[in-house]
């Protein structure tokens, strides 16, 4: 038979306040470094390109040199575009990291507020056991998804995506969350003014990356096991009440 008494179930509190106060602090580390990010601009080596991330890593900006077509030629302009923005996303990461550095080492974590009283549960009572049934069904559910759902992400990761614009003159491919190449059309960029080309690059560059955003924020779709217990991990009060250690 299963026994919890209240020096135990004190003990698993103070333990479960101690995580969830460092996972608090890393949340506010990486709150914090988010917010000193600042827009990156880069240009490529001939100047013909400027692009520019803003601070929540879309493209803010893209302008072209009115001498580009003499310094790169049309046939390369997709290739730089597709560099630049690379070379962005590269020194965003590095500003990102050296402020999450920053804000993780200033102090201790700070002492999460007392929970409010729970009633001490008996896990040996029916609903007890039921609970721990349902809470073992749940695991075994997540656990026979979790190869499919773990080959299914390194898949997505690996897998090219293309994405073109309304009139399929431009094509920015990524893989998973990094634009990989850009792509115009040669025809269309010959007879296309600059204010035009830069609109049109900019609307598909961030289409693409909307595209992206959207499949991380479903990464669970097909695996509601593998869901249903993450959602169950972030409420550590719901858990331990399943095992019949609350009420």
């Amino acid at each position: 038979m299963v026994s919890m008494d209240m020096a135990d179930a004190n003990r698993l509190m103070a333990e479960l306040r101690q995580t969830a106060g460092e996972l608090q602090h890393e949340l506010r580390s990486l709150a914090s470094a988010s917010e000193q990010l600042a827009p990156v601009t880069v240009k490529d080596d001939a100047g013909a390109v400027t692009l520019t991330l803003a601070a929540n890593g879309a493209v803010q900006s893209l302008a072209l040199d009115e001498d580009w077509r003499d310094t790169i030629g049309e046939e390369a302009l997709g290739l730089v575009i597709s560099t630049c923005y690379q070379d962005a996303i590269g020194q965003r990461a590095g500003q990102w990291m050296k402020a999450y550095s920053e804000t993780a080492d200033q102090g201790e974590a700070a002492p999460l507020p007392e929970p409010a009283p729970v009633q001490l549960g008996d896990p040996s009572v029916s609903w007890g056991i039921d609970a721990r049934e349902q809470l073992r069904d749940m695991y075994a559910a997540a656990d026979a998804q979790q190869q499919d759902f773990l080959a299914h992400r390194a898949q997505r990761a690996r897998q090219e995506r293309d994405g073109v614009n309304a009139a399929k003159t431009i094509m920015v491919t990524r893989e998973g969350d990094t634009i990989t190449a850009v792509k115009v059309d040669e025809r269309w960029v010959r007879n296309t003014n600059d204010e035009v080309i830069e609109k049109e690059v900019l609307r598909a560059l961030n289409n693409v990356m909307a595209m992206s955003a959207r499949e991380r924020e479903n990464k669970y779709e097909g695996f509601p096991a593998i869901e249903q217990l993450m959602q169950l991990a972030h409420n550590p009060q719901e858990l331990m009440r399943r095992m019949g250690a609350i009420r």
